[in-house]
């Protein structure tokens, strides 16, 4: 998403319908790492998407992630 307007800038199909979460990894931080799930998916959608449940890796995208920051809890 655009954080100016809000517009959608890019969609990434993924091999399974449950996407949970996303973090940008790597050494250069311009790898996309996507985790999904497989909960309570029928046996035609297990049947269809076998991946579920699996991370998936994504690069090329011509972006990078930031940092984390260091805290102390």
């Amino acid at each position: 998403m655009d954080p100016v307007n809000g517009k959608l800038l890019r969609r990434i199909e993924m091999p399974a319908p449950q996407v949970t979460s996303v973090a940008f990894g790597g050494p250069q931080l311009d790898e996309l790492y996507v985790t999904s799930a497989n909960i309570f998916l029928s046996k035609e959608q297990q049947e269809k998407y076998p991946a579920s449940g699996a991370v998936f890796q994504v690069t090329g995208l011509g972006v990078k992630g930031y940092s984390g920051q260091h805290v102390k809890l």
